[in-house]
C-alpha cells in the first residue's frame, strides 16, 4: 500500500490513512487526553507524510514511521502546553487542595515558580519522562513503551527528576513536594 501511495496513488494514500487513523489518533490521545488535539496531530502527521512521500524510502516500515511521527508531535504538544502553563497550573492546584494546611496565595505562587524553574533545569530525556508521568498521567510501563526505552531507564529518569525537585525546593515547600511525590508514585503503579 505504501509503495502505491508513494508513487502518487491517491486512493492508496487514502486507504493508508483510513486503515491507521484510529490507531494513531488513540496513540496521541493516550498522552495528551484531548481528542481534538489528537486529531490535529494526526492531520499534521499525514500532511507531512504526503509532502515528504517522495523522499521517504519505499521499503520504510510506514506504520513504525507514523507511530514515531505521532510520538514526536505529541511530545512537542506536551512541551508547548508546559510552556503555556495550562497543565502545570491545574496540577499544582490539585496538589495544593490535597495539602492538610492550605498555604497562602503567595506561598503557592512561589512554589509554582520554584517547581517550574526546577523542571526546566532537568536534562531533556529526564524532563520528557517527568512530563509524561506528571502531566500526561502515564505509568512507567506506558512511558517506556511510548519513548522506546526500558522501564528501568524510566525509573532512573524519574528518580533523578525527584532528586532535583527535592534539592531545589526550599524547606517551607516540603509539604507540597511530599503531596506531589505521593501523586507521582501512585501514577507509577498504573
Amino acid at each position: 500500500m505504501w509503495q502505491l501511495a508513494k508513487a502518487g496513488n491517491d486512493k492508496a494514500f487514502e486507504l493508508l490513512y483510513t486503515s491507521t487513523a484510529t490507531f494513531l489518533a488513540n496513540q496521541a490521545f493516550r498522552v495528551i487526553k484531548d481528542r481534538e488535539q489528537a486529531k490535529d496531530i494526526l492531520q499534521d502527521v499525514f500532511i507531512s507524510l504526503y509532502l515528504k512521500r517522495e523522499t521517504i524510502p519505499t521499503d520504510t516500515n510506514i506504520l513504525g514511521y507514523l507511530c514515531n511521527a505521532i510520538k514526536y508531535k505529541t511530545s512537542n504538544a506536551l512541551r508547548n502546553e508546559m510552556v503555556k502553563g495550562q497543565h502545570h497550573q491545574n496540577l499544582l492546584l490539585q496538589a495544593h487542595q490535597q495539602e492538610a494546611l492550605q498555604p497562602q496565595v503567595y506561598e503557592r505562587s512561589a512554589l509554582r515558580k520554584e517547581i517550574d524553574k526546577s523542571i526546566h533545569t532537568l536534562p531533556q530525556k529526564c524532563r520528557e519522562v517527568f512530563m509524561l508521568n506528571y502531566y500526561g498521567n502515564l505509568g512507567y510501563k506506558a512511558i517506556a513503551k511510548e519513548m522506546g526505552i526500558s522501564v528501568k531507564t524510566v525509573e532512573k529518569h524519574m528518580s533523578k527528576a525527584l532528586q532535583v525537585l527535592r534539592r531545589d525546593l526550599k524547606e517551607e515547600h516540603v509539604a507540597g513536594l511530599i503531596v506531589m511525590s505521593v501523586m507521582l508514585q501512585q501514577t507509577a503503579l498504573v
